[in-house]
């Protein structure tokens, strides 16, 4: 499947997914400047989002986002991944990370310290 594809697949998945958890979504005009959708929060406030679509892990636990290109943009709000083995949704608050690693199982050294969880952004941040 060509990547286009596959991309827009997931940013349907986050829109299905962000609807159902009761947002409003919006999608701009023109995809450029890092924004694929603009969420109403309940406070009638709004916050840009980036989806990222991934199709298999990076690690045997765990997958990563590369989140470069938006490192002291001023764009994106939250980093929404879609992950489609599992055919689920993660809304990550972007705080200018290079990168982020999403842990899917216990890692091989069991180790937890530091460890984020893709399933602990099943939920939008209701942040402001």
């Amino acid at each position: 499947m060509h990547s286009q594809n596959v991309g827009t697949i997931g940013e349907l998945a986050v829109r299905i997914e962000l609807i159902k958890q009761g947002y409003k979504v919006y999608i701009p005009e023109v995809d450029v400047d890092h924004v694929d959708l603009i969420v109403e929060l309940k406070n009638n406030s709004f916050q840009r989002v980036q989806v990222k679509t991934i199709t298999k892990p990076t690690t045997d636990t765990a997958i990563q986002v590369r989140c470069v290109k938006y490192v002291d943009s001023g764009r994106v709000d939250v980093i929404a991944v879609y992950y489609v083995p599992q055919d689920k949704c993660a809304f990550v608050p972007y705080n200018n990370e290079k990168m982020l690693s999403l842990a899917l199982t216990t890692a091989k050294n069991n180790q937890t310290h530091k460890r984020i969880w893709f399933y602990q952004y099943e939920r939008y941040p209701e942040f402001s």
